[in-house]
């Protein structure tokens, strides 16, 4: 019922704790920054002429995994499993209906493991169904929904089919058209929920499409959380999903990857449900048989790949990614790391700021609010001169003013602060 509330915060916390996000939420807390990684553990080897060859140290981390469930009641409307591999910085995301038959359940479905209060039979019941054993696990209320997407702007999806569903026991009433729309916080709810129409129309495989619809709300509201005037509200976002949520993930590991949001790619998300249909029990009831040797085939190829990016192969080394380029001498380069901080100009300059540079071959890898009691002015911060980079960065971004701040700790080279008469070209 309220699996679509929950849903959205999984997206949240994948975004805000992912890597971000994942956000939000989750597993992208554990996406330690490759970044300091691979700055404090390199050796560096310098030729007779002077290049500079980097031989990344190999230290690969382990996979993390999380079960995020929507609770309504006793019973866990929505179950999905995620894995995060730090190394790659993928993450899959396997659903596993509601209805779906196991032991060790009053009634043989997997939303009754959790029986109100224990989250480790529900990950016990996962682990039967997929061999996989979710160290961490996120349970998340019913009021989280509409705030959140209300809170970025609302959330623009694909609507497959007109919805009229009317349930005054649960005080429910979804109306929506067919098409694409930006959803509002109450009409998110209505989408996520969506499961048949008062004439008993709706999704041809039932309970299986609206888990897609959610996949496909997930990716959406992801992609939402990730555009640039969003990242400025991350905090608010994360403190919204921790007020909302249960979880075994402490903040204290949380709080250090917010930055981490600020590269994560959607790109690298894999959704999928379990393979399976729907059916009548000799009991009468009805479930989702899952198929095993399916389901355990799909298991391998999401949640069992290869650990560390292949090398040899451009499109498996992530986007942002620190590990150096060569230039067309052979010699080794890395891309200019610059943070931008909004100190007052709107959100549409902000935006504006990052993707331009971005577009021109710089690495935003972090943004965020510049704290200040006072007016801020527009200025370019140097951590680490680099040639004539700094007067590039003035002219692109029409700012004038710069000024030097030592800083052997940061792992940014630039810090771009955006003041209240900032206006971008």
């Amino acid at each position: 019922m309220n699996v679509l509330k929950k849903l959205v915060k999984v997206i949240l916390r994948i975004i805000l704790v992912l890597v971000i996000v994942i956000a939000i939420s989750g597993l992208g807390v554990f996406g330690a920054v490759k970044y300091l990684r691979w700055k404090a553990g390199n050796e560096e080897i310098v030729d007779e002429h002077g290049n500079v060859t980097v031989i990344p140290e190999k230290k690969l981390e382990p996979n993390v995994t999380c079960l995020f469930m929507g609770v309504n009641g006793a019973l866990t409307d929505f179950i999905m499993l995620g894995q995060y591999n730090p190394n790659t910085r993928e993450v899959d995301l396997l659903s596993i209906p509601r209805d779906t038959k196991v032991e060790g359940t009053v009634d043989g479905k997997i939303n009754s493991a959790y029986a109100g209060k224990y989250p480790e039979r529900s990950i016990a019941r996962v682990e039967d169904v997929t061999g996989i054993k979710a160290e961490y696990y996120v349970i998340f209320n019913t009021k989280l929904l509409r705030e959140v997407v209300d809170e970025i702007g609302g959330v623009t999806v694909d609507v497959p089919i007109n919805m009229n569903y009317d349930d005054p026991y649960q005080n429910l009433y979804i109306h929506l058209k067919k098409g694409t729309q930006t959803l509002t916080g109450s009409q998110a709810e209505q989408f996520c929920r969506f499961r048949k129409n008062n004439n008993g129309t709706g999704y041809a495989n039932g309970d299986v499409g609206r888990v897609a619809a959610q996949q496909e709300f997930i990716k959406a509201l992801i992609n939402r959380v990730l555009e640039p005037q969003n990242l400025l509200k991350v905090n608010k976002l994360i403190n919204l999903v921790i007020d909302n949520t249960k979880t075994n993930i402490t903040w204290d590991i949380a709080k250090n990857y917010i930055d981490d949001v600020a590269t994560f790619r959607t790109d690298r998300i894999d959704i999928a449900t379990i393979p399976g249909a729907g059916g009548y029990a000799s009991n009468g009831l009805s479930y989702f048989f899952y198929d095993e040797e399916k389901t355990k085939d799909l298991v391998q190829e999401m949640f069992f790949k290869n650990t560390e990016p292949d090398e040899s192969d451009e499109e498996n080394i992530p986007v942002n990614s620190d590990i150096p380029e060569e230039d067309e001498n052979g010699n080794t380069t890395d891309k200019i790391r610059i943070e931008v901080l909004n100190a007052g100009t709107s959100s549409s300059n902000f935006t504006g700021v990052v993707e331009k540079l971005n577009n021109n071959g710089y690495f935003v890898s972090k943004v965020g609010n510049y704290e200040s009691t006072e007016t801020e002015y527009s200025r370019v911060i140097t951590h680490d001169i680099k040639d004539n980079t700094l007067v590039e960065i003035k002219t692109l971004l029409g700012i004038s003013k710069d000024e030097e701040i030592a800083d052997s700790s940061s792992n940014v080279d630039y810090t771009v602060i955006l003041g209240p008469q900032y206006i971008l070209d």
